[in-house]
């Protein structure tokens, strides 16, 4: 049986209010932060956003930001596919992250989320062409999972991907999100942890929110980018790791639910859901622990984000 942990598998299930939130150039306290009740919903069909984490290092007194220059290119580029034109650029929106830290006094790991949405004018759902959308940011605490031993129990969902002809997967926009939903919903009502998801091809995709990985014969693969995945930030840290301090072989390719089944390990990985391990698949056992691969690359990807491990400082935005 795979061992079951009385450990959140939600970092996001606390939910804890900033004093300061940034909206379209001005600094507000959280509770003066408002929106007129006519844009809502219209706007969360356009809206696009980060999810970005901040690693805290007691010994360093510092948070680190990670791969905040990655994530912040990225939300511009789904801006740009929504025709959206930025409120400010990545330079500025740096320094609002940086200065909403500090205003909230954080000394604890946090989530930053940058929106860009359309706020005045047509409704979201109508087209308007090119013209600028509205942003915010709010930075709240959250928990890390990085150093659990969850096991998840997973699915295959029945739900299937979003594909790029219909609703391009690389603009992390929240109407996305609404795919991702279905399959978390199905699966918490069948009792799973997470889910794979299949592509129109009938091969994997990714899981719930996260992207996946398998170990086989000591290979590391993962679905290419063209499976319908989000390009996801931390799977592209992960193979950096796994090719360059690990020497592990990288597939990208199509992978068949099958695969998943026979796999010697499996894990999950995201800014949100970090790393965590499979344990089982359809009922198909895959380990009742972490394995020895797997675990490397949670080790390392830790102590790396949390700035234990002072290599590849260009990944770490430093707030203080």
């Amino acid at each position: 049986m795979v061992k079951k942990e009385n450990v959140k598998r939600n970092t996001f299930e606390v939910n804890t209010e900033p004093e300061y939130v940034w909206k379209s150039g001005e600094i507000l306290k959280y509770a003066d932060a408002s929106f007129p009740l006519s844009m809502l919903g219209w706007s969360s069909i356009n809206m696009v956003f980060e999810g970005i984490r901040g690693y805290y290092n007691k010994s360093d007194d510092q948070i680190y930001i990670l791969h905040l220059n990655e994530h912040l290119s990225r939300f511009m580029e789904s801006m740009k596919m929504m025709r959206m034109h930025p409120f400010a650029n990545p330079d500025e929106l740096k320094s609002v992250i940086i200065d909403l830290i500090k205003l909230n006094k954080f000394k604890e790991d946090v989530y930053m989320q940058p929106l860009g949405y359309f706020g005045d004018g047509p409704p979201g759902f109508l087209a308007s062409g090119e013209r600028k959308g509205d942003m915010t940011i709010m930075v709240k605490p959250i928990d890390s999972l990085l150093t659990s031993d969850n096991m998840l129990n997973v699915n295959v969902s029945s739900w299937r991907r979003i594909s790029d002809d219909v609703m391009p997967p690389r603009i992390k926009t929240i109407a996305n999100y609404q795919n991702s939903r279905y399959v978390a919903e199905e699966a918490k009502l069948n009792d799973y942890d997470q889910s794979l998801i299949l592509n129109n091809q009938g091969k994997v995709s990714e899981s719930t929110y996260t992207c996946v990985f398998m170990v086989k014969n000591e290979k590391l693969i993962t679905p290419n980018v063209t499976s319908g995945i989000l390009d996801s930030i931390t799977r592209k840290s992960i193979i950096e790791l796994a090719r360059n301090e690990l020497g592990l072989t990288v597939e990208e390719r199509e992978i068949d639910r099958t695969e998943f089944y026979v796999a010697d390990e499996s894990f999950i990985c995201g800014t949100g859901g970090e790393i965590q391990f499979i344990g089982k698949i359809d009922g198909y056992i895959i380990s009742d622990k972490p394995g020895n691969v797997s675990k490397e690359i949670q080790n390392l990807y830790h102590n790396i984000v949390r700035g234990i491990d002072k290599r590849y400082n260009h990944w770490r935005t430093k707030t203080f």
